[in-house]
């Protein structure tokens, strides 16, 4: 039988979880420093903002615009 993909990667995932006692942040924090060992380029990108969209209109249950 083939060994389920998705068991190893839980299997991960639970390891790395413990290894920080369950804190996203100490794990984060730590993804950031092993790219920053990697010798590669790392960027970081401004946070993405929303914008309302003022363009939406209502929809009758006939999924038709209310004419606006």
């Amino acid at each position: 039988m083939i060994p389920d993909p998705n068991d190893e990667i839980l299997a991960i995932k639970r390891r790395l979880a413990a290894q920080f006692d369950n804190d996203l942040h100490r794990i984060a924090a730590d993804v950031r420093q092993r790219q920053g060992q990697g010798g590669r380029e790392v960027i970081s990108l401004p946070p993405r903002r929303c914008t309302p969209n003022t363009t939406n209109n209502s929809v009758n249950r006939s999924g038709e615009s209310d004419g606006n």
